[in-house]
């Protein structure tokens, strides 16, 4: 039904679009990564985003396997606001949370911290207080979590073939919220699978629905 709603809805413009193809995140994700999908070789890819993390196991040109949760960007920032607000009876806004969440956020403690600006509960005034990664690690690690507990699950039903494909390539990882510090490396000593990054993860979906455009032979990734 998603997928005929967006149908209708691009038919309906005033573009006048002669030929409308619907492309799997997964899959544009994979091209956008310069990963060849069409083999028979299996190919993990998780794309944590703004609001979901996806977890797909690719081959043949199609979604093996694939599981969506509900952890992304946006469930970051939500979090760090919740917990600076409880913890230190200080509100932040969205904006300052995300860069909270970009500069001393991190897969594992450090000694990072920064001052952050707001307002506080108990005068009612505008403020300056000190985060630590400490405390941001605190409120993130159960969400980092959850990303590879999802992981494994995926793995876990993963034909035996494919999962020997993807013990040698290792996982790959995209989407903006993969530029949080050390999380590949978390990823990575979880799951003992090697963990490609990519230089440009925001980006990945527009290079592999790019790619489709400019390369008629791709089409037939698309629905």
């Amino acid at each position: 039904m998603e997928k005929r709603a967006y149908f209708d809805l691009i038919s309906n413009t005033n573009l006048k679009p002669k030929k409308i193809h619907v492309v799997e995140k997964p899959i544009a994700d994979a091209l956008g990564m310069n990963l060849d999908i069409t083999k028979s070789t299996g190919t993990l890819v998780v794309d944590i985003g703004a609001n979901t993390t996806e977890i797909s196991v690719l081959s043949l040109g199609g979604i093996v396997l694939s599981r969506l949760i509900p952890v992304g960007g946006n469930r970051f920032d939500e979090v760090i606001i919740n917990k600076i607000k409880k913890d230190k009876n200080f509100v932040i806004g969205e904006k300052s949370a995300e860069l909270i969440k970009k500069t001393i956020g991190s897969a594992y403690v450090n000694d990072d911290s920064m001052p952050i600006y707001g307002r506080n509960l108990v005068t009612g005034l505008p403020s300056e207080i000190t985060v630590t990664c400490k405390e941001i690690h605190e409120t993130l690690s159960e969400l980092f979590q959850n990303i590879v507990d999802s992981i494994k699950i995926i793995l876990e039903r993963t034909p035996p073939e494919i999962s020997s494909d993807i013990y040698k390539m290792g996982v790959y990882v995209t989407g903006g919220s993969s530029r949080i510090k050390d999380l590949g490396r978390f990823i990575y000593e979880q799951l003992g699978l090697k963990v490609n990054l990519c230089e440009e993860p925001e980006s990945t979906v527009i290079i592999g629905l790019g790619a489709i455009i400019e390369d008629p032979a791709l089409a037939k990734l698309t629905v």
